[in-house]
């Protein structure tokens, strides 16, 4: 009479796979920008593209059908544009998300994963999500040992990378300037978020000495 082995049926294929997809993810999540901020930024962006939409396509006609002087068709448009500009310049640089790729040897387990965040190479890659002008999510890989502190007068601006891309011409210049708060806002809970390694990589990033200038 011969005996069946356990572990020798369908059912124990499962338990296998199991095994073998142990350790951590190839990327984890490490900043987290936050809902609110997000949906409020959406929100104004579609706002200013409707005025500039309904300046362009609904006043300005009318105005210069009607008995105005020349120049108030060009101010209309004019007036419509400069908030839809303004608002797309100035939020260009803040962070939805930023993600940290783990190389094999820092998969292995949670904590060589957390060493590995908290002593970063300067060929670390992060993947950093921001917003396009039309509200479409963007995501940019960067080296860790490109991105420098930055400062801009005008919008806010934590760091920059010094070495973008190169992309086609129709896709538009790869985005250089980049705003993140030093903390990330809490989000749900998840084996791949790890919000209090941003600490850590930031103070990596802000530490990066700036090039000097040229003579």
């Amino acid at each position: 009479m011969s005996l069946k082995s356990k572990d020798s049926g369908p059912s124990s294929a499962p338990s296998r796979a199991a095994a073998v997809r142990k350790g951590q993810p190839e990327r984890l999540l490490v900043y987290y920008g936050g809902t609110g901020r997000a949906m409020f930024l959406g929100v104004l962006r579609v706002t200013t593209i409707l005025l500039f939409g309904a300046a362009c396509l609904i006043v300005a006609p009318a105005c210069q059908e009607s008995d105005y002087p020349w120049y108030t068709t060009p101010a209309v448009i004019v007036g419509g544009t400069l908030p839809m500009l303004f608002v797309a310049y100035t939020s260009a640089p803040y962070v939805n998300f930023i993600h940290l790729a783990l190389p094999a040897f820092a998969r292995k387990t949670r904590e060589t994963a957390i060493h590995y965040a908290k002593d970063l190479p300067p060929t670390a890659i992060l993947y950093i999500n921001t917003m396009r002008f039309n509200t479409i999510p963007r995501q940019t890989s960067v080296r860790v040992g490109d991105l420098i502190p930055d400062h801009d007068p005008i919008r806010p601006v934590a760091f920059r990378n010094l070495c973008p891309a190169p992309r086609p011409w129709w896709a538009g210049r790869s985005p250089t300037q980049f705003f993140a708060a030093e903390k990330s806002q809490p989000g749900r809970q998840s084996s791949v978020f790890y919000p209090e390694l941003w600490p850590h990589i930031r103070r990596r990033i802000m530490s990066s000495p700036r090039p000097s200038a040229k003579i």
